[in-house]
């Protein structure tokens, strides 16, 4: 609004942005309850013959994998320490050829400057993620095997 020079808030509030703002305010949202807490799965284990197994499952394990949601704020920190964002000229050159410079056209260019570094990255955050998942979901299966 600032940017814009504009007077009321209502012009720099369009249905798109108060869309965004309400996913990121309900993605912010979700963290574990504090305790412990459980609920009963119950599904049909397809190596058993088809046969109904339950399982009592902490709260916490289903609330904390959206909570990998809030990970876009790791692609946020980037687009506004970037080079290209914060120096002058940049910004300038920007102006004249009218490129917005969002998260999109910075990681565009990362790719394009050191590729390598970008997928490396990208691919371990992946990983870490993919284990920590596996991990919570071993251990569930853990307990019924020791029980």
């Amino acid at each position: 609004m600032i940017d814009n020079c504009a007077d009321d808030w209502r012009i720099a509030m369009t249905w798109q942005r108060i869309s965004q703002i309400t996913i990121e305010l309900t993605i912010c949202a979700i963290h574990p309850i504090p305790g412990e807490y459980y609920f009963l799965w119950t599904t049909k284990l397809a190596n058993k013959g088809g046969d109904i197994g339950s399982q009592w499952v902490p709260y916490d394990v289903t609330l904390s994998l959206p909570m990998f949601l809030r990970l876009y704020l790791i692609c946020r920190v980037m687009l506004l320490h970037s080079k290209l964002f914060t120096d002058a000229s940049s910004r300038s050159i920007g102006a004249l050829n009218r490129i917005n410079f969002n998260t999109r056209f910075v990681l565009k260019t990362l790719m394009t400057i050191c590729p390598g570094t970008v997928l490396l990255v990208f691919m371990v955050s992946l990983w870490i993620i993919a284990s920590w998942t596996l991990r919570q979901c071993e251990s569930l299966n853990i307990d019924a095997i020791n029980s």
